[in-house]
């Protein structure tokens, strides 16, 4: 079963983490400014996802279960997989591949989960 609702809700907070991040380096090339940028975009996301759970308890994580056994687990292990053969063969890449690796590990997990009813 595909959740959309929670993985679209997983993959927006994704986007406005790596899209901020995006632009804050395009604009400057000092590791200082767009990792301030990246903390506060961060930051920005977790306070709004807290509230949007605290009022909506089904996107909260712990209010979740996997429709696919052990699928975070192989998922999260092949992107890990992908993410060394790209670091050991590239000899230069972006910042931001090992921020989209991350997302990867948990926005695709995300669509595959069901509500938890207490």
């Amino acid at each position: 079963m595909v959740d959309w609702k929670y993985g679209a809700y997983i993959s927006i907070s994704w986007l406005i983490i790596l899209s901020i991040f995006a632009i804050a380096k395009g604009l400057t090339n000092n590791f200082g400014w767009y990792f301030l940028a990246s903390c506060l975009a961060i930051l920005i996301v977790l306070v709004a996802s807290y509230f949007y759970e605290h009022k909506h308890p089904q996107f909260k994580d712990k209010n979740r279960l996997a429709t696919i056994r052990y699928f975070r687990v192989f998922w999260v292990l092949l992107i890990f997989i992908i993410y060394l053969i790209v670091a050991l063969t590239a000899s230069h890449f972006s910042d931001l591949f090992f921020l989209i690796c991350l997302s990867l590990g948990q926005t695709i997990p995300s669509f595959f989960t069901k509500y938890k009813r207490n």
